[in-house]
């Protein structure tokens, strides 16, 4: 185990495995969300969901469930993890989330302590559906907060207030939860450093196990690229600006007790989110639902991204499907994920995971960039600097 690491479950082909499920629907599609996720009424009114939206599709996932365990063989195995992810998970009626858990648990060996995790958004969360979902298995709670600022909530078109996160966050701690992530963002149109550290102390001021804050980005396909690429898209903070608010959000939640363990990921001792390490590891999962990504032994897969296209399809839903044969492919994905850990990664459980040498393919790249300030060495570990930290996407992009 890595010094500080999560436990992780290891499975027949030696790596860790965990179970990823996809709820696309959500109250309204936000302007910066380059997620597959749909606001449920706009499909009723385009007729490709009805009123029955959520046991229809769930109904879908658990044909999805029988057809893959059968074609990729994995009846039975062991799984540390399991996410709920959307979209807005917490928007299902939670009976139909213990749905699913009841099927997982049938296929799967869940491990005592896995962590099953349930993202929510204040418009979708109260005391009993949280203490509901309590009941179905779910430990761990991810509350997409962005901000408590109502007026950086209404240029995100967020559709909830500041003190209905709060709520939020106090109903699932009256539900029982103990482990409660909150996701903030900085970089908001027209916020300034000390907005940003308002929201940073709003969250502290709560006390969440763990914090995901990460600045915006103006992703292709969304509302506000579109803006963007008008020139409509106005309040977006100079570099200067937004350097200062990632320093101010390291600063603060270090003193504060959190651990950077990610580029954009804070947590107490020991309540690191283990689903997404074992995607920054490289590990195996499944995906369920719909447009939801795969990773088993060599071979990527995905799901058609249309919740109405997924669940006609639901037998067997892939739209596309890669096997990783190139080692310099496989040798550039776990790099790519990995760096993005503080800890970095160890060369040779690379090598060894991959089976090539990092160094024959990336050795010059190592060297350019130890170079240029961007990534140090230790030990056959190499890691971000502080400054490969802050220009990560550019560095890491290098590697693909």
């Amino acid at each position: 185990m890595r010094h500080g690491a999560e436990p992780e479950e290891k499975t027949e082909s030696g790596r860790a495995f965990s179970i990823y499920v996809h709820i696309p629907f959500c109250l309204a599609k936000c302007g910066y969300c380059d997620f597959n996720s749909y606001a449920v009424e706009g499909l009723i009114a385009l007729g490709r969901a009805g009123e029955d939206w959520a046991p229809r599709y769930v109904d879908a996932l658990l044909r999805e469930l029988e057809g893959r365990c059968r074609a990729l063989g994995l009846e039975g195995r062991p799984a540390e993890t399991v996410f709920f992810g959307g979209g807005t998970p917490s928007l299902m009626p939670p009976e139909e989330n213990a749905r699913i858990l009841e099927a997982l648990r049938g296929r799967f060996r869940l491990a005592p302590g896995a962590e099953v995790t349930v993202e929510a958004n204040p418009g979708a969360a109260d005391a009993a559906r949280f203490a509901a979902l309590g009941g179905a298995g779910v430990n761990r709670i991810s509350i997409g907060v962005q901000s408590f600022d109502d007026e950086a909530l209404r240029r995100l078109d967020r559709v909830h207030t500041g003190e209905e996160a709060r709520a939020a966050f106090r109903a699932a701690r009256e539900a029982g939860f103990g482990n409660i992530s909150l996701d903030l963002m900085f970089g908001i149109p027209f916020q300034t450093a000390e907005a940003a550290r308002a929201d940073i102390e709003s969250a502290l001021a709560l006390g969440p196990e763990h914090l995901s804050a990460y600045e915006l980005t103006i992703e292709p396909g969304t509302a506000f690229h579109a803006l963007h690429s008008r020139g409509e898209l106005r309040g977006l903070p100079d570099e200067e600006t937004a350097l200062a608010m990632w320093r101010l959000r390291d600063r603060l939640l270090a003193r504060a007790g959190y651990e950077r363990y990610e580029i954009s990921n804070f947590a107490r001792p020991g309540r690191r989110c283990r689903h997404n390490l074992n995607y920054w590891r490289r590990g195996e999962y499944l995906g369920l639902g719909a447009g939801a990504h795969s990773f088993i032994g060599r071979k990527r897969l995905w799901n058609h991204a249309r919740p109405d296209a997924y669940q006609a399809r639901a037998d067997n839903p892939t739209a596309g499907e890669e096997i990783i044969e190139d080692a310099a492919k496989a040798l550039g994905e776990a790099l790519m994920l990995g760096l993005r850990l503080k800890e970095g990664v160890s060369l040779g459980e690379v090598a060894r995971a991959c089976g090539a040498d990092p160094e024959e393919r990336f050795g010059p790249l190592f060297e350019e960039l130890r170079g240029g300030g961007l990534l140090e060495r230790e030990n056959g570990t190499l890691r971000l600097t502080p400054r490969g930290t802050l220009l990560a996407n550019q560095v890491l992009a290098r590697f693909m």
